[in-house]
């Protein structure tokens, strides 16, 4: 990098030659070339930039341009965040920053990079500031790795909690490193036993069972999964047991299998075809609760409750009003109707009257037994119980609430910091002139007009705190142009187009905020998925159809797209497009919100060029 200073002709620049150069710019050019961390030299008020060769792995396609130029027009996407530290320093102020996040463009990409960082004012002869010395290093890579650690902690655990299978951990060496209790019971091992590290699932298999086992390791590499797949295992006394495995990459070097003993019904598979078929229905429901219904589901036959619901003595006609919620019954049996209709299988989540009197939530699925002409002569089911997933989906979409109102209010204090500093400026630019000539109170004006844009911000935060939680007629469009207003400093950073089309005002009742909170998450992920200069279409109309009223709202934008293979994917909770990145959270509650208001969501994207971006349709009840 000294080479390269030494190269450029600063005789047109503002610093004019080196030969002009100040001693005290040599002298910290010089510290800052011969710093081992990643360094920067930031001079004078227009933050002219020089930075030594551990900095160039950091910007990326910015070296060797931004060499010499003012800090801020090379990397406008931290305007927003940089100011105010640079403004301490000059006040003589030595900072220092531990994991500090920075949103900027590295090799034309835009990122979201932690660093530490210290900040140190570099004076002159006369002892006044005139330039900052920055050192850092990177520690993205240390604060992901503990977020992705901690996130993988938070699954094993509710992983290993479950006591609906037995749950066994191994490494890609095939070495068992932990599992829960009921796969112990299982094999007959110790838990001391699998923390000597010496247990293996070649350990476990049967040699005739090797190879399978190696074909779903295989698959494994392929695709993360493993199974379903049978197979027998060798137990600690050396009697075999027949099992039912599933299982997953969990990363980490980790992977996760899931194990149903199957023994019984391997006996039984020889005298009574009836007994396989409904342990296959057993396995596919994967549940805890068991049940059988008659051909048209008037009458239970048989339900296992297994403490989570009461167990039926005797057939029974009532079940529907024992054991499901009341404000449930009317669509529980309307999907019943429709799976004994179409012949199809029965799954469906709601509320039910647990066996100590309180509500819970389970997940039902159950399949049409038939005879040998087809017809069906039984409905066999599972039923699990998902009241803590339930209850845990709450709390993260609450979680979600606060974290979206914390990026609204960080984007309202963002955009009030311009215009205070604008009328800081002009004020005292006003206070500067004599007299208050034309010049100065054509300052005055824009000063005016700066503080009506922070009154208007100002009432937007407000409103959006004191909003009630009960659904209301509110105004669609209004909503679409305040999510607009709130993003605008991010629409700016990207130098995105909105295109809004809508011709008049349209009312749905709904909850404002969430509907809000619905609009904000479909235009940040929009203006992620752009490239600078792109375009965001929004369309709202209100349409007539055979059901009555319905309002459609479009977010159409030219980004990159999302490749079909992960489409299906975009509202399942925790994942994410951005990799480690995101909290793959956003979409999730957004659909929750939209289901909770009777709407639907849609996608269609398209990632082959020459026409590349995605569109989310949200329709609701007018």
């Amino acid at each position: 990098m000294a080479e390269v200073i030494r190269a450029v002709d600063w005789s047109s620049t503002e610093l004019g030659s080196i030969d002009t150069w100040p001693a005290s710019l040599l002298f910290a050019i010089d510290m800052m070339l011969g710093c081992a961390f990643p360094a920067t030299l930031q001079w004078g008020r227009n933050l002219i930039l020089f930075y030594n060769d551990a900095y160039i792995p950091l910007i990326g396609t910015h070296h060797p341009h931004a060499l010499g130029q003012p800090l801020l027009s090379s990397f406008p996407e931290i305007a927003a965040i940089y100011p105010p530290f640079a403004q301490r320093v000059w006040n003589g102020e030595r900072i220092v920053l531990e994991d500090q996040l920075f949103h900027y463009t590295r090799n034309d990409v835009p990122e979201d990079r932690w660093f530490n960082l210290s900040y140190s004012p570099v004076h002159d002869r006369d002892g006044s500031i005139c330039g900052i010395l920055a050192v850092g290093l990177e520690t993205t890579r240390k604060v992901l790795a503990e977020l992705a650690r901690s996130t993988a902690d938070t699954r094993l655990k509710r992983v290993l909690e479950t006591d609906a299978v037995g749950v066994i951990f191994f490494d890609y060496t095939g070495t068992v490193v932990d599992a829960n209790d009921v796969f112990l019971r299982m094999v007959g091992y110790s838990r001391a036993e699998i923390e000597t590290r010496t247990i293996t699932w070649r350990t476990l298999t049967p040699p005739e069972w090797v190879k399978a086992s190696e074909e779903q390791m295989l698959k494994l590499e392929q695709t993360g999964r493993i199974g379903p797949y049978e197979k027998e295992y060798i137990l600690k006394d050396g009697s075999r047991r027949w099992m039912l495995f599933t299982g997953r990459d969990l990363g980490g070097n980790r992977i996760v299998e899931y194990a149903i003993d199957i023994t019984r019904r391997k006996q039984a598979e020889a005298t009574s075809k009836a007994m396989e078929e409904r342990f296959r229905a057993l396995v596919e429901a994967s549940s805890d609760v068991v049940y059988r219904m008659s051909p048209d589901w008037k009458e239970m036959r048989q339900l296992q409750g297994r403490d989570f619901l009461s167990d039926t003595a005797e057939p029974e006609r009532t079940w529907l009003e024992k054991y499901i919620h009341p404000e449930d019954q009317p669509f529980v049996w309307a999907s019943i109707q429709d799976a004994i209709t179409h012949q199809k299988t029965f799954q469906l989540e709601h509320r039910v009257l647990q066996a100590d009197g309180t509500i819970g939530w389970t997940f039902s699925r159950a399949v049409p037994l038939r005879n040998k002409d087809g017809e069906v002569i039984e409905w066999f089911g599972a039923a699990s119980d998902v009241t803590a997933r339930k209850r845990a989906e709450e709390a993260l979409l609450r979680s979600e609430k606060l974290a979206t109102l914390g990026r609204l209010v960080a984007s309202i204090a963002h955009e009030i910091n311009n215009p205070l500093e604008a009328m800081s400026n002009l004020i005292y630019l006003a206070h500067r002139s004599e007299g208050l000539p034309e010049e100065a109170q054509e300052l005055l004006k824009l000063a005016d007009a700066e503080l009506k844009r922070i009154a208007h911000i100002t009432r937007q935060s407000l409103g959006f705190y004191r909003e009630s939680n009960v659904p209301s007629d509110i105004s669609v469009t209004q909503l679409l142009e305040s999510s607009i207003d709130l993003l605008r400093g991010k629409i700016n950073t990207r130098h995105a187009m909105i295109d809004c089309r809508w011709n008049d005002d349209i009312t749905v009742k709904a909850v404002a905020g969430e509907l809000r909170q619905v609009f904000s998450n479909l235009l940040a992920n929009a203006l992620d998925a752009l490239e600078t200069g792109g375009q965001i279409t929004i369309r709202a109309k209100r349409h007539l159809g055979k059901d009555g009223a319905y309002v459609r709202i479009l977010f159409l934008d030219s980004g990159r797209g999302i490749p079909l293979e992960t489409q299906h994917k975009i509202f399942d909770p925790f994942f994410s497009t951005k990799g480690n990145l995101g909290t793959g959270l956003g979409l999730w509650v957004t659909k929750q919100i939209v289901d909770k208001h009777h709407g639907s969501i849609r996608v269609r994207s398209r990632i082959l060029p020459p026409t590349t971006g995605t569109a989310f349709q949200i329709t609701l009840p007018a």
